[in-house]
């Protein structure tokens, strides 16, 4: 179905809503079902096409034909390899969605239309999809791929293929965070320098002993060191017996110790621990530690976000960093010789995080200390030229917006200022540009698929540019353009002379094996770069006259970035990993011509009992238990040995006949079938996206009214498959069948404002005294949604709105009817990020303005201004302190009241039996109860305990998930892990007229007698307006549903009032 069958297909599910899909139920207004959510921003129109191989499906865009069509090569080719080491093949083909750059992926709307818990990356794996964004060089992306395939693929080997059998399978296997990420990064990239850096810092500064404590990028990283540990030690078969075994017995431990042959899982993790211990005690031999001058804590260290950039400037007396934190960049300039720091420039990082690799801003010094920045910002490559830099007056000198490149991962600025050597893609390739800083124009000076990294202007040039690169030639003139197979070759530092119709390049320096090697200075007698060509990335100099290298610096960690500086005695800046975190660090006195030579530790990683020679240990053979021979059994005449026995000669020559002739099914070996996979890649298309929709997600619940009951709730949600259209519907009906809601709503997230429409009808039935009433309320809403940033938006809403009232025990009396047009205004922010069922950290927030004009009476117009904050503070691990305050005001000729006490959803309610003003009395026309808003939770009390046109409520939580936090291993059990103990705290207040502590309010004025007695009297009262609720809870899963038991006492005008228990359903607040 295409979207041009959106409108009759809106009508079809709301169909099958009301027959009996999922729901989200709107009765009046609560707490739970105020919506807030990210966003995404579309800075452009994607015009989607799909190339199609025997086992993916490639989404792309214009722009990205090439890179497509190399993406197929790349998954198709590594197809087998993942499959083999995992022993498992998917049932269906794979869809990846290819983006030109993560600033473009950032645009996706893919995981925001879901209505369940999912995070984005499980909802993902769960639909069979993989999203990823060239990197900006093809050895990065290639290994980007390999790893989200191998991760989709182990997932779907564990939980099933769907999300429904991984919501499924996920309530009988609960597996550390460590086990799949692990999995897919040992695929991926196998033994690497980065993972030996990695646990030499681990072991050396942080005293972790289990890997179920880890999570993010720690449990991916000490995964990942797992699994290679088990490849070294026991093969690489024994991982795929290991995941198999996994799936059967829903036990990584007793599969690992199985598996192995291992007394215990406690004596696997020591010995994984003494293999990586051991290879770090062999590694202090030859290398030190780093003695910088001064050192700077950056971020956290992430496998999603590139390193800190560190630049020194041409005088040495300042040094430059940039950094991403917390979803911010920050550019700092630090003084070198004291360390101090000033922040330059800082701004949002618009992502929503770990989709994609991030790049802080590039930096780069010019003479008089001039420091330009590039920045990406809102999908715009800004450079931004800062000048007195050191004094008070800093300022911009000149800003320019570059074209015509989807993504610059490094950059270098020449000594005059003019000119910026920069490595950038474009359309899914990445070359070499020269860019006029005046002028803002990129002049290119390669054009093929080889990377070419880390451009660095030859001092006092400002065209010649060293280099480095995959290319097999120093020729560019020639056809050769790159492919799949050929890219993979060893990187060499090469120089360009800067014209653009140059044919030739000068090869320099060329890596042995894999190495990967990145120039950081030249001039015209040296070449300084980093290389890990001995299993940790250190400098290196090249001298041209002799064309020798020589190794300059012996660090035991990784030089992740660096610059140099040679005059003056010589500095370096250079970050490093250090307890977890990047670390700027600033060396005064370093002297390029110094010469030390250390030893591999390639081969110490393949053999770290430090013998010299590169063989993986093997389980030592003595402690293997043999078979004990037994005695073979007599055979009886006309029995066969099945352990030794032989074909008939005649059987075996029919047999090969009838299989050469296909009569028996026949499967080519691995080794034939992956050759012929890697030559032969049939790509078909590219097919037009046709928006075909499927279902999203559907879900039932239970609801408990408290004007109507006990109901059920269900709802569907559909959408295309990139989630720009996206259509729900659902209902809920009591129990009695006679009170009911109807919504369906369409969604259109294409562009950059957003667009829907929704139509909702509900009915109230109400026998009050025998005097039954039927009430009406029907609603059409079209909105237009801005996002500012993923994490805030406004919207506006103008909407058309009827109520009426059916008087069904005096059937002469006219309906009475109401209608309003209307416009809803509002803001929303929320940056929380769920950490677990009921657990979330951050803040959202949504603060909101109705306005309804009375269409057939003027005097029932209103208005109504409301504000709902929420706050969640990791205290200690998973221990959260949730705070929320919320408002309401109603305006206007006909004010609305809002309702407080008691809980949303609240199993067996009770409501407070008010006389005078009771919103809840349908003795008379009660058409407004569609406007009320329910204000919970206030606990200690009933519901409908006070009421009024105003209210403000404050709630706070200490949330202690008491197994997960005492507990550190895996929780199979859903009710243990979901499991919280809550203390609570509540104050609110609710009246009409004046602030709550006036004498003219509802709170304080009491009048006594009805309207038809002939003697009334006013009483004025003071008492204490607010009331407070405190006590103690518990939360967790039952029965598929989130349940939570509160105690709770109230507090009235300072008396406290016997503890009510509660029991609800339902999340949150």
């Amino acid at each position: 179905m295409s979207i041009r069958n959106i409108y009759k297909l809106t009508l079809t599910v709301s169909f099958l809503a009301v027959l009996g899909s999922f729901t989200e139920s709107i009765a009046q207004r609560y707490p739970s079902q105020e919506t807030f959510g990210k966003n995404r921003i579309q800075y452009k129109t994607f015009n989607w096409k799909i190339f199609k191989t025997t086992n993916f499906e490639i989404y792309h865009y214009q722009g990205g034909t090439a890179l497509a069509k190399l993406t197929a090569q790349y998954a198709e080719s590594e197809f087998d390899k993942i499959t083999d080491v995992l022993g498992w093949t998917p049932y269906s083909r794979v869809k990846i969605f290819l983006y030109n750059s993560p600033a473009e992926l950032e645009q996706s709307n893919m995981g925001l239309s879901t209505l369940d818990n999912l995070n984005e990356q499980k909802l993902d794996l769960s639909q069979s999809r993989v999203e990823v964004a060239y990197t900006g060089d093809q050895i990065g992306f290639r290994k980007k791929l390999v790893k989200d395939i191998s991760l989709l693929f182990v997932y779907d080997m564990l939980y099933g293929g769907n999300m429904k059998e991984a919501l499924q399978s996920s309530l009988l296997l609960t597996l550390p965070e460590w086990f799949m990420s692990g999995t897919a990064a040992y695929i991926s990239e196998g033994w690497s320098p980065e993972l030996n850096d990695y646990m030499r810092d681990f072991f050396k500064n942080r005293n972790v002993r289990k890997p179920t404590l880890m999570t993010g990028n720690d449990a991916t990283l000490i995964g990942h060191s797992i699994w290679n540990y088990i490849a070294e030690r026991y093969g690489k078969d024994k991982i795929s017996d290991i995941l198999n075994l996994t799936r059967i017995i829903r036990t990584e431990q007793t599969s690992i110790t199985s598996t192995l042959g291992v007394q215990s899982y406690n004596r696997f993790l020591r010995d994984w621990r003494a293999y990586y211990l051991n290879q770090n005690k062999n590694a202090e031999q030859f290398y030190t530690d780093p003695s910088p001058t001064w050192k700077y804590k950056l971020n956290e260290f992430s496998v999603s976000d590139a390193s800190a950039v560190i630049k020194i400037s041409p005088d040495k007396k300042f040094t430059a960093v940039s950094e991403i934190k917390n979803g911010r960049y920050k550019v700092y300039v630090f003084d070198s010789e004291s360390g101090s720091k000033k922040v330059i420039r800082q701004g949002k990082m618009d992502f929503i995080g770990g989709r994609a690799k991030t790049q802080p801003p590039l930096l780069g010094w010019s003479r008089n200390n001039t420091l330009s920045i590039l920045a990406s910002e809102n999908d715009r490559k800004n450079l931004y030229v800062y000048e007195n830099i050191g004094t008070k007056k800093v300022k911009i000198k000149l800003k320019r917006n570059i074209r015509g490149l989807d993504q610059i991962v490094d950059m270098d600025v020449s000594h005059d200022g003019t000119m910026l050597a920069v490595s950038a893609d474009k359309g899914g390739q990445n070359d070499l540009f020269l860019i006029s800083v005046a002028r803002a124009s990129a002049l290119p000076l390669t054009n093929d698929l080889y990377d070419d990294l880390s451009p660095r202007f030859v001092q006092g040039s400002s065209r010649r540019v060293v280099f480095s690169s995959n290319r097999p030639l120093d020729s560019l003139g020639t056809n050769d353009k790159g492919t799949y197979k050929s890219i993979t070759s060893p990187y060499t530092i090469f120089e360009h002379d800067g014209a653009p119709r140059s044919l030739n390049i000068q090869k320099l320096v060329q890596a042995e094996g894999k190495a990967k090697i990145l120039p950081i200075y030249a001039d015209e007698n040296d070449v300084v770069y980093l290389s890990n060509g001995k299993g940790v990335n250190n400098l290196f100099r090249y001298n041209r006259a002799s064309s020798t290298s020589s190794q300059v610096t012996n660090y035991i960690q990784n030089i992740r970035n660096a610059d140099l500086n040679i005059k003056s005695g010589g500095a370096l800046a250079y970050t490093y990993l250090n307890d977890g975190y990047y670390t700027a660090a600033f060396k005064n006195g370093f002297d390029i011509n110094t010469s030390v030579n250390t030893p591999s530790l390639n081969a110490i990683a393949a053999n770290p009992s430090g013998d010299g020679k590169a063989v993986a240990p093997r389980p030592d053979s003595a402690n293997v238990s043999k078979p004990s021979e037994t005695p073979k059994i007599a055979l009886k005449d006309g029995e066969v040995d099945t352990d030794n026995y032989q074909f008939d000669e005649d059987i075996l020559k029919t047999f090969e006949s009838r299989r050469t002739r296909g009569t028996f099914p026949t499967a080519p070996s691995a080794l034939s079938r992956a050759k012929a996979t890697r030559e032969n890649i049939a790509i078909k298309g590219p097919y037009a996206y046709k928006g075909l929709f499927v279902t999203n997600d559907a879900k039932s619940d239970w609801r408990i009214d408290p004007i109507r009951g006990f109901g059920y709730a269900q709802s569907i949600s559909m959408n295309d498959l990139l989630e720009n259209h996206v259509i729900k519907a659902g209902l809920f009906i009591s129990s009695n069948f006679r009170n009911s809601d109807l919504f369906a709503e369409y969604s259109n997230n294409t562009y950059r404002i957003d667009f829907g429409v929704r139509v909702d009808r509900k009915a109230l039935y109400v026998d009050s005294e025998g005097a039954p009433q039927k009430y009406r309320f029907n609603q059409l809403m079209f909105t237009a949604s801005y996002p500012f940033s993923t994490t805030s938006r406004f919207s506006v809403s103008p909407m058309f709105t009827s109520t009426r009232m059916i008087d069904v025990y005096i059937l002469p009396n006219p309906d009475l009817a109401s209608s309003y047009g209307g416009l809803r205004s509002e803001y929303v922010y929320d940056n929380t990020r769920v950490n677990g069922m009921n657990m979330m950290e951050g803040t959202r927030f949504k603060v909101r303005y109705d306005l309804y004009q009375g269409l057939s009476n003027g005097n029932e117009s209103f208005n109504r201004i409301s504000l709902d904050f929420r706050h969640y503070q990791k205290i200690h691990r998973d221990l959260i302190l949730a705070v929320r305050a919320s408002a309401s005001h109603s305006g206007g000729k006909a004010p609305k009241q809002n309702i407080l006490g008691g809980m949303e959803n609240w199993l067996g309610n009770k409501k407070e039996n008010r006389t005078g003003d009771n919103p809840l009395n349908f003795q008379k026309d009660n058409r407004d109860i569609f406007f009320a808003d329910f204000a919970t939770n206030l606990r200690g009390f009933n519901l409908n305990r006070l009421s009024g046109t105003s209210y403000m409520l404050l709630n706070a939580e200490l949330r202690i998930p008491l197994v997960k936090y005492l507990y550190r291993g895996a929780i199979t059990s859903s009710f243990l892990r979901n499991f919280q103990i809550v203390g609570f705290g509540d104050i609110g207040t609710a009246w009409t007229g004046k602030g709550p502590f006036s004498e003219n309010n509802s709170l304080n004025t009491q009048i006594i007698g009805s309207e038809d007695d002939p003697f009334r009297a006013t009483v004025t009262n003071f008492k204490n307006p607010y009331l407070m609720g405190y006590g103690a809870g518990v939360r967790t899963t039952l029965f598929g549903f989130y349940a939570k038991f509160d105690y709770a006492w109230g507090v009235d005008n300072g008396f406290t009032n016997k503890p009510i228990p509660y029991v609800t359903l339902g999340y949150d607040f």
